[in-house]
């Protein structure tokens, strides 16, 4: 039989460990799950953050000919009209994606499409839209568009930066979501396209550009410069002519 002391000690041993415990009530409760909410949502987040960073990493850096978009016309020296040849000779690189339909440069953002051997529309996109899959069935993204339009409205810039020097377009057509590119809407100009993307972020950015010959002949945006102001010259009183004295 054990003595009255060990059983003492064991119960003053039982009383530190749950005696003093509080019973958890709903508020202490509620504070958990949301703790834990709150940590599984920064894990969610960490991850997209990781996902995407790795995508961007797949995007090699703007390469090739800079390509000077013009409404109307074409990129850089590559006219509407081009032949793949042509094509192929500015851009100094084989067309990565070859059809009878298209000529497609994943690595540098644009697409030539082509009708009868000649192309007939061009296709600019931002990096990180959908490019179709690559050999092994896996989906592929484009790359950077070494490229803008004068003086420098390049993909990823806002509407209303695009608006300051192209104007409000002439017609505005949205575009249902969802959709593989997260297009939401394109503004139609002489001879252009504007494509607007939702961002990962949630921001509208420029995300793709059509150049075409306008149905209507009519010339496509030219950037003007802004005439140089003239110089404000300031004469010091040092340098000013000097007056004539009266002679008394």
């Amino acid at each position: 039989m054990r003595s009255r002391p060990f059983i003492a000690l064991v119960l003053v041993a039982a009383c530190f460990s749950g005696c003093g415990r509080k019973t958890p009530g709903i508020e202490d409760i509620a504070d958990a799950a949301k703790a834990e909410l709150d940590k599984n949502a920064k894990a969610l987040t960490e991850a997209k953050d990781a996902k995407e960073a790795a995508r961007r990493r797949k995007w090699a850096q703007p390469s090739g000919p800079m390509l000077a978009v013009v409404p109307g016309q074409g990129v850089g020296a590559i006219q509407l009209g081009a032949t793949v040849g042509t094509i192929e000779r500015l851009m100094d690189k084989r067309c990565e994606v070859l059809t009878e339909e298209l000529c497609r440069y994943v690595s540098r953002g644009v697409d030539f499409h082509l009708q009868g051997g000649y192309t007939e529309w061009i296709h600019v996109q931002r990096a990180g839209r959908p490019a179709g899959v690559d050999f092994r069935g896996e989906p592929i993204e484009f790359g950077f568009f070494n490229g803008a339009i004068p003086p420098d409205l390049r993909l990823g810039m806002t509407p209303a930066a695009i608006q300051q020097y192209l104007g409000p377009p002439e017609r505005i057509e949205p575009v249902p979501e969802p959709n593989g590119a997260f297009t939401v809407a394109r503004d139609y100009y002489p001879g252009l396209v504007v494509e607007y993307d939702r961002y990962t972020n949630g921001r509208i950015i420029l995300g793709g550009l059509r150049i075409f010959k306008d149905p209507l002949g009519r010339p496509g945006y030219q950037y003007t410069p802004p005439a140089p102001k003239e110089a404000t010259v300031t004469v010091s009183d040092a340098v000013a002519p000097a007056k004539k004295r009266l002679v008394r």
